[in-house]
C-alpha cells in the first residue's frame, strides 16, 4: 500500500472516529467522564455513488428508527471524492459489541422484510465489502 493511501486511510479513520464517538453521539453532558462505546465501519467500493444514493430511501428511515429505538446511538455516510477505492463508508456507533449484534439482527430483520431485494440492489453497485469493528478506548 503506497503511503499515500495509508496515510488517507489512516486520517479518514481517525475522522470517522471523531465524528461517531462525539459526546452528544454518545448523550454525555459536558463535564462527565467519557464512556466508551463501539463504532462499526463498514467500507464499500461502488462504481457509481449517484445510484448508490437512490436507495438512501430504503436504508436511511430503518437507521432512524432503530435510533428512535434506542438500538443505535448515531450512524452516518462517509464519501470522499479522491483517497483509496473504499468510497461509500456507513458508520454505526453503539454501545458495545453486543448492542450491535442485537441493532444489526434487527436491521437486517426490517430491511428484509420491507426490502426482500436489497441485497442484489447492493451487490450490483458496489464491488467489494468490508467491516470494521472497533471499541472505543479513549474519547474526549
Amino acid at each position: 500500500m503506497s503511503t499515500l493511501r495509508l496515510l488517507s486511510s489512516a486520517v479518514a479513520l481517525a475522522l470517522l472516529l471523531a465524528l461517531a464517538a462525539t459526546p452528544a453521539v454518545l448523550g454525555q453532558e459536558s463535564g462527565e467522564e467519557p464512556v466508551p462505546g463501539t463504532v462499526v465501519f463498514s467500507q464499500n467500493m461502488c462504481d457509481d455513488l449517484a445510484k448508490v444514493h437512490e436507495l438512501d430511501s430504503m436504508f436511511n428511515p430503518i437507521l432512524d428508527e432503530m435510533m428512535k429505538k434506542g438500538k443505535l446511538l448515531g450512524w452516518g455516510v462517509l464519501e470522499h471524492a479522491w483517497g483509496d477505492e473504499w468510497n461509500w463508508n456507513i458508520y454505526y456507533a453503539v454501545e458495545s459489541h453486543a448492542a450491535f449484534l442485537e441493532f444489526w439482527k434487527a436491521y437486517i430483520a426490517k430491511l428484509n422484510e420491507r426490502h426482500p431485494d436489497w441485497r442484489k440492489q447492493i451487490k450490483g453497485l458496489c464491488t467489494a465489502h468490508k467491516d470494521n469493528i472497533y471499541s472505543v478506548h479513549v474519547m474526549r
